[in-house]
């Protein structure tokens, strides 16, 4: 079978567009599970007894939800449940948010309790109020810690996002199956996918060991190998 060059051209295009789609979504719930994630960190080192037993039920309930069956639960159940029917986009954006901050919360909670205990008690002897202590001697060294986890997570919330093509988000995959099911070219197509995938993680790869040089940080290969 040949391979039609022309056809992969003249789609470039709109493989493009939906590309920006799939950086758009991946960005805006990446960046909201880490805000959540750091919440969730926290809450897991609290000395509140509820907020423990919410963060751990938060992150066990996610980190064991499957992908699939969360973006169909959201999409589809909680307009059944609420009569509410969510945005396509704000449905793929809450559901990457909600599993990655699952992830990122034990993330974020083994950078802090790699942070040895004598720099606490050293930074309080100095007088330091507990944020002053947090945001000047623990959260650098615990950021520097878990900076490489928290770019393969970033690499796997990215290509996690093709499954948004299930609930029609006009983003990368969705796009492609469109396309190849009209033009009866799946082959090409899905290698076009596949090579825009692959040029997408490598650049992200190729700008985290940047900062993790920057910062000192021994590098690492960020290839999205984490295990879900």
């Amino acid at each position: 079978m040949d391979f039609d060059f022309d056809l992969v051209l003249t789609s470039l295009p709109q493989l493009l567009r939906a590309t920006r789609v799939t950086l758009g979504v991946t960005a805006v719930g990446f960046f909201a599970a880490l805000v959540v994630g750091v919440i969730l960190a926290a809450g897991r080192r609290s000395r509140l007894i509820p907020a423990r037993v919410a963060s751990f039920l938060w992150v066990n309930f996610f980190r064991g939800a499957a992908l699939y069956v969360l973006v169909i639960w959201l999409f589809n159940g909680v307009a059944v449940a609420t009569g509410i029917l969510l945005p396509a986009l704000v449905v793929g954006g809450l559901t990457l948010a909600l599993l990655n901050s699952a992830y990122l919360a034990e993330v974020f909670r083994a950078g802090l309790d790699a942070v040895d205990e004598g720099q606490y008690e050293a930074a309080q002897a100095l007088g330091l109020r507990p944020w002053d202590v947090f945001r000047r001697v623990i959260a650098p060294q615990a950021s520097r810690i878990a900076l490489p986890s928290v770019g393969n997570h970033m690499i796997d919330a990215l290509k996690d996002s093709a499954i948004l093509a299930v609930i029609a988000v006009p983003e990368l995959m969705f796009t492609t199956n469109r396309i190849a099911q009209s033009t009866f070219r799946p082959f090409e197509m899905y290698v076009a996918a596949a090579v825009i995938y692959l040029i997408l993680v490598n650049i992200i790869a190729a700008l985290l060991r940047l900062v993790e040089s920057r910062m000192g940080i021994e590098p690492t290969l960020a290839t999205g190998t984490t295990l879900r």
